[in-house]
């Protein structure tokens, strides 16, 4: 089991996901409207939640589901295991980490452990380890810094997944505006605007005031 970029996981998926939007199939450079202006419409909205969030592509975003009863996980290549975030947003818990001597002292025996809802973790050899083993299917989301630069300018692995969501919402609002469809185009400018308020006073509320930090760039 490992953590992987999630659903919408690069702009391809980010593309084919407005084309279902606008029940239009998949996008071409024939395509009304075409691959490249969806896409580079991505890219905008990426660039403003990235403004708005204070988001940057040295800090990224993974998903990862838990499978019953087990409790060892790969790590992201990409994990330089400094600062990070392990959220259980199934359930809207954020994770304890514990170190390995603590860990280990404390849970003797994980695989014999009874089957819960995963409170604790802790790092060895680019595994996450859980405490107690998963007893059910529950989403994980690892926010940290990565190795290695960005990988393109069409890299989205630095928004959480909800955000990517957002920039669908926005490129399928400029998709109707082109197809002349102003009730499609009206409906999806007003989920992108309402939810990117929503999203910015959701992370205000949670996300910085969680990990205590007074501003919303990660110092690297």
């Amino acid at each position: 089991m490992a953590f992987t970029a999630g659903t919408l996981s690069d702009i391809s998926d980010c593309v084919a996901a407005v084309g279902s939007n606008i029940n239009r199939g998949t996008l071409s450079s024939t395509s009304r409207p075409k691959e490249s202006e969806v896409q580079n419409w991505l890219i905008r909205a990426k660039q403003e939640l990235a403004e708005a969030h204070g988001f940057t592509w040295r800090r990224v975003f993974s998903y990862m589901d838990t499978a019953t009863d087990t409790y060892r996980y790969a790590l992201p290549a990409d994990f330089d295991e400094g600062a990070h975030v392990l959220r259980d947003i199934t359930n809207d818990v954020r994770l304890t980490l514990i170190d390995n001597v603590s860990f280990d002292s404390i849970f003797v025996d994980v695989a014999g452990d009874s089957s819960a809802v995963p409170t604790y973790y802790t790092i060895k050899s680019n595994e996450l380890w859980l405490s107690y083993p998963a007893s059910g299917v529950y989403r994980f989301e690892l926010e940290y810094n990565r190795t290695g630069d960005d990988t393109s300018a069409t890299d989205v692995s630095w928004l959480p997944e909800l955000m990517r969501f957002k920039m669908c919402d926005y490129a399928t609002y400029r998709s109707f505006i082109v197809l002349q469809n102003w009730n499609g185009a009206t409906a999806y400018k007003g989920e992108w605007s309402s939810g990117l308020g929503q999203s910015k006073r959701r992370d205000n509320r949670k996300r910085w005031a969680a990990v205590g930090y007074k501003a919303r760039v990660w110092m690297i």
